[in-house]
C-alpha cells in the first residue's frame, strides 16, 4: 500500500509539472478593488503575431501559461463587457518564470459595449415577417458569414442591401424577388448604426475553465475550409477553396508550408465556366478544393467543388492528381470513406451523391429526389454525409430541402426522411450508430436512432434572449464520444456530453471565429480551421484564417 501511495503521488506530481523546456507565465486578472475575475481569457501571442496560447482564469482570478514562445510577447486579458488589457513581456529563455497582474475596467460607453458584443447579439436586432422567413434567412445568409460582425452590420441603404443580397443569392444558385425584398428591407431597418443593447449570460462552468486554446494564423489564406491530421508525419493539412492551395502546419515546430495545386488542364472557373454558369463567390480558381479525408492507404482525398473532381494528394511525393466526375455533377462538397475504402460525397448544386473507388479511379453518380420540406425555388443542396458504422449505409443531409436521406451501399436505393430540425447540415455518426444532426436554421442538434427512426432534439445554449446559434457542423470525438458543435455566431464552441445530456461551452479568444468542421489529432484535443468570409479585420479579429485547437484538460 505504501508503494501504491508513492506511485500515485508521483503520477499527480508529473501531471502538474510544466512542459519540458517551457517558460512559465503566471499571474492574476482583477477588477476594481482588486476583486478576482473568474473566467477571463488570458492570451499570450508570439512576436510575429502568428501563434497564440490562451487559458482561463480560475475562481481566484489566477492563471498559468507554460509556453515555448520566446522573445517579445504580448499578454492580453479579456472578459465580456470589460476593456481589454495588453502588456508586452520579454521572455528570454525556456527557464524563465514571469509574474503579471492584469486589471480590467468595465466599459462605460454604449458604443464600446456594442462593439464587443458577438454577432448573435446584433443578429437579434433583425425583425422578420415570419418565423419561416427567419429560418430561411438563417440557412441562406449565415452559411458563409457571421451576420452581425462589424463588416456585415454596417449601415447601408435599402438599395445597397438589395444589391448585396442579389449577389449572395446568385452565388448560392437561386434567385427570389420575394426573399430579396424581404431580406433587404429587414437588414436596412436592423443595422442603422446605433449601438446594440443586450443582456448576456457569460458565466463558464468549472469544467470549461481547465481548457487551453492554441491558434496558428495562416497568412495569405482565402477560404481555409477543412483540415485533417496525418498520424504519419504529425502535420495538419488544410485545403484553401479560394486560392487552390494546400497548407501544411507542423504544430510542434510552429512551421507552415503552402503547396499550390497544379492546374491539371482545368480552366479557371472549372465546370461552372465550361457550362457558362455564375461561379460561386466569384472565385477565380480551377479546383476550389473544399472537403478532405485521408484514405485507407494514407493519401489525402478532396472534393474539387469548382473543378467538379475528386483530387488525390500524396503527402510523400506531394503530387496532386484530379479525377473528373462524369455527367452533370456540379459542386462536389463533403467527402467520407466507408469501411471498404470507397469515398462517398455530396454534390450540392446538382442534387446528387457520388461514389469514388480509389482502386479504379471510377466515379458513379446517384441522382436524388428533388422534394422540399417547404415549397421554394431553392436548390435542395445535398450537404453533409457520413457512414453508419452498424450497417455501412450512407446518410446525407439536404440543407435547403430540409431532408435527410439513406443510401443502401449495395443496391444504391435512396430513401429520404423529413427530420424535425430546420436546415440539417454537416451530420456525423457516433460509435453506436446514432446520427447527430445540426439544425442550422433553428439552433438545435438532434440525435437520430436509425434503427427506430426516433429523434431527440437539444437547443444549443445562447448568450441572451432573442439570440440564436447556427450550428454548421458536428463531429464525434472517437475517444470520448462527446459531440462537438460549431455554431459561429457567438465566438464559442460547444461540447455535448450524451451520457448526461449536458453542454460544456468554451469561449474563443478571437472575435469573428468561423469553424466549418472538426478533426481530432490527439486525445483531449479538438481542432478546426477558422475561415470567415472575407478574411479581413472587419470580419475576423486580426484579419487572417487560422487553425484553432482546444485542449479540454479534464
Amino acid at each position: 500500500m505504501r508503494y501504491y501511495g508513492l506511485f500515485l503521488w508521483v503520477i499527480i506530481a508529473i501531471a502538474h509539472w510544466p512542459e519540458a523546456n517551457s517558460a512559465t507565465i503566471v499571474g492574476s486578472v482583477i477588477a476594481d478593488k482588486d476583486s478576482p475575475l473568474r473566467g477571463a481569457l488570458v492570451t499570450l501571442t508570439s512576436a510575429d503575431g502568428l501563434h497564440s496560447e490562451t487559458v482561463f482564469t480560475a475562481q481566484d482570478g489566477s492563471f498559468r501559461i507554460d509556453t515555448k514562445l520566446l522573445g517579445t510577447l504580448t499578454l492580453r486579458a479579456r472578459r465580456p463587457l470589460m476593456r481589454d488589457v495588453m502588456r508586452q513581456l520579454n521572455v528570454p529563455s525556456a527557464t524563465a518564470r514571469i509574474a503579471s497582474t492584469l486589471k480590467l475596467e468595465p466599459l462605460t460607453r454604449a458604443q464600446d459595449t456594442s462593439d464587443t458584443l458577438p454577432a448573435s447579439a446584433h443578429f437579434a436586432r433583425i425583425r422578420f415577417p415570419s418565423e419561416l422567413t427567419h429560418r430561411q434567412f438563417q440557412t441562406d445568409c449565415l452559411s458563409c458569414h457571421q451576420l452581425g460582425n462589424p463588416f456585415t452590420r454596417a449601415p447601408r441603404s435599402a438599395e445597397q442591401w438589395k444589391a448585396i443580397v442579389t449577389l449572395m443569392l446568385t452565388y448560392a444558385g437561386y434567385s427570389s424577388r420575394t426573399h430579396l425584398q424581404e431580406y433587404a428591407d429587414a437588414l436596412q431597418r436592423a443595422f442603422d448604426g446605433t449601438p446594440t443593447k443586450a443582456t448576456e449570460r457569460t458565466e463558464m462552468s468549472d469544467r470549461a475553465l481547465k481548457a487551453r486554446i492554441l491558434e496558428w494564423k495562416l497568412p495569405g489564406a482565402s477560404i481555409a475550409h477543412d483540415s485533417e491530421f496525418s498520424p504519419a508525419d504529425g502535420n495538419y493539412y488544410t485545403v484553401d477553396q479560394g486560392i487552390d492551395s494546400l497548407y501544411v502546419l507542423n504544430p510542434k515546430t510552429d512551421t507552415r508550408l503552402t503547396i499550390p495545386l497544379p492546374d491539371g488542364g482545368v480552366p479557371v472557373g472549372g465546370r461552372f465556366a465550361e457550362r457558362g454558369l455564375p461561379i460561386p463567390f466569384g472565385l477565380t480558381v480551377r479546383h476550389g478544393v473544399h472537403s478532405l479525408q485521408f484514405g485507407p492507404e494514407g493519401q489525402l482525398y478532396m472534393t474539387g467543388s469548382i473543378g467538379g473532381e475528386i483530387g488525390v494528394f500524396d503527402i510523400s511525393s506531394r503530387n496532386y492528381t484530379a479525377h473528373r466526375i462524369p455527367g452533370t455533377a456540379l459542386y462536389p462538397h463533403t467527402l467520407r470513406f466507408d469501411r471498404s475504402g470507397i469515398a462517398w460525397f455530396t454534390i450540392a448544386q446538382s442534387n446528387q451523391i457520388g461514389r469514388f473507388d480509389p482502386r479504379t479511379h471510377e466515379s458513379k453518380v446517384i441522382d436524388l429526389p428533388r422534394s422540399m420540406s417547404h415549397p421554394d425555388e431553392r436548390q435542395p443542396l445535398p450537404y453533409g454525409i457520413d457512414v453508419n458504422p452498424n450497417d455501412g449505409s450512407i446518410w446525407y443531409s439536404k440543407l435547403w430541402a430540409g431532408k435527410i436521406g439513406r443510401i443502401d451501399p449495395k443496391s444504391l436505393q435512396v430513401t429520404e426522411y423529413e427530420p424535425p430540425m430546420f436546415g440539417p447540415r454537416r451530420l456525423r455518426f457516433d460509435a453506436r450508430g446514432l446520427l447527430w444532426i445540426p439544425g442550422f436554421g433553428d439552433g438545435t442538434i438532434t440525435r437520430l436512432d436509425p434503427s427506430t427512426m426516433s429523434y431527440k432534439s437539444y437547443p444549443i445554449p445562447t448568450l441572451g434572449g432573442g439570440e440564436v446559434e447556427a450550428p454548421y457542423a458536428v463531429a464525434v470525438n472517437p475517444d470520448t464520444q462527446d459531440v462537438w458543435i460549431t455554431a459561429n455566431m457567438s465566438d464559442r464552441v460547444f461540447r455535448f456530453i450524451p451520457g448526461t445530456e449536458t453542454f460544456v461551452v468554451y469561449p474563443l479568444p478571437t472575435r469573428g471565429t468561423y469553424f466549418r468542421d472538426f478533426f481530432f489529432p490527439a486525445k483531449g484535443r479538438v481542432c478546426a480551421p477558422s475561415s470567415p468570409m472575407p478574411p479581413r479585420p472587419e470580419v475576423i479579429e486580426g484579419g487572417m484564417d487560422m487553425i484553432v485547437c482546444l485542449e479540454t484538460n479534464d
